[in-house]
């Protein structure tokens, strides 16, 4: 009997030590999966400082200080993604993410002192109809067109000082038989809580002339080792910043902007580039800024 139940005790710790395990850091026992993206400040465009925290079920991780970039280990199937700012004023934001499978992009969410309901109008650029079951995404948050084509995003990153960040945020609107195609917020500001968009026109794949992207300013930064984080800024004549670019990974930026007379200024952390004029003579017009290459 004794050596049977030494036998016993023996299996059970064999079983028990196959699972168990906490979360933890980024590389955290617990986690079969992975979250990547960017927390970006919703006043400057850039990365927090402090740096955020960011975490999946048990497992964390901080952002970069250079760009906002995370990776955070995950269980499969988690859906959920929490931030806290370590700032008094932002406070923790909640993001719902894709069911985690291997690696998940979470691409960019958005922070920042406060919080609005992002609203506007899906339609079809051939009969202007409406179009239901379009997913919309802006600023990490997503939402699908009810039968109206209207769409409704809560708790989106908002700033009443500024909307200079806040109107270079590209959304985007994705519906079956429609070419993508994204948009902007710019010249709309909260109001009782509410930012209402234009309607967001999507072109039918039967069309043989795909809608361009809504920046009439693009650019790229170079080199693409150094450019991601890189603060991309258009400022009017007076040298009033009237956008903000984050850059990622591939370098490019773009911004929609009414016609008129420009500068494009460049800055990643001690690094600059030479800044660049541009003129804008009417909005259907694209202007492509010759590359930026970073130095310092």
């Amino acid at each position: 009997m004794k050596r049977l139940l030494i036998l016993l005790a023996i299996v059970c710790v064999a079983l028990s030590g196959c699972g168990g395990g906490g979360g933890g850091g980024p590389t955290g026992s617990g986690g079969n999966g992975a979250v990547v993206g960017r927390v970006l400040n919703v006043v400057t465009g850039g990365p927090l400082s402090p740096a955020a925290t960011v975490q999946v079920g048990n497992n964390t991780s901080s952002t970069s200080p250079a760009d906002g970039s995370f990776t955070v280990t995950a269980k499969n199937g988690s859906t959920t993604l929490l931030v806290d700012t370590h700032n008094a004023t932002f406070g923790v934001w909640s993001f719902t993410i894709p069911a985690v499978s291997g690696t998940v992009d979470a691409g960019d969410v958005w922070v920042g002192p406060e919080k609005v309901t992002v609203t506007g109008r899906v339609i079809a650029s051939t009969d202007l109809q409406p179009i239901a079951g379009a997913k919309v995404s802006f600023a990490g948050r997503t939402a699908t067109t009810d039968s109206t084509g209207i769409f409704s995003l809560t708790n989106v990153a908002y700033s009443s000082a500024t909307q200079t960040a806040f109107w270079g945020i590209a959304g985007s609107a994705v519906a079956t038989g429609f070419f993508n195609t994204q948009f902007s917020t710019s010249p709309a500001v909260a109001n009782s809580g509410v930012v209402t968009v234009s309607d967001v026109v999507l072109t039918p794949l039967s069309d043989t002339d795909p809608p361009p992207l809504p920046s009439n300013i693009i650019g790229r930064v170079l080199p693409l080792s150094e450019a991601s984080g890189t603060i991309v800024t258009l400022k009017d004549g007076t040298g009033h910043a009237v956008r903000i670019f984050n850059v990622g990974s591939n370098g490019a930026y773009g911004f929609w902007i009414a016609p008129g007379s420009y500068t494009v200024t460049y800055q990643n952390g001690s690094k600059t580039a030479t800044s660049q004029s541009v003129t804008l003579g009417a909005p259907d017009q694209v202007i492509r800024v010759p590359d930026a290459v970073l130095h310092g």
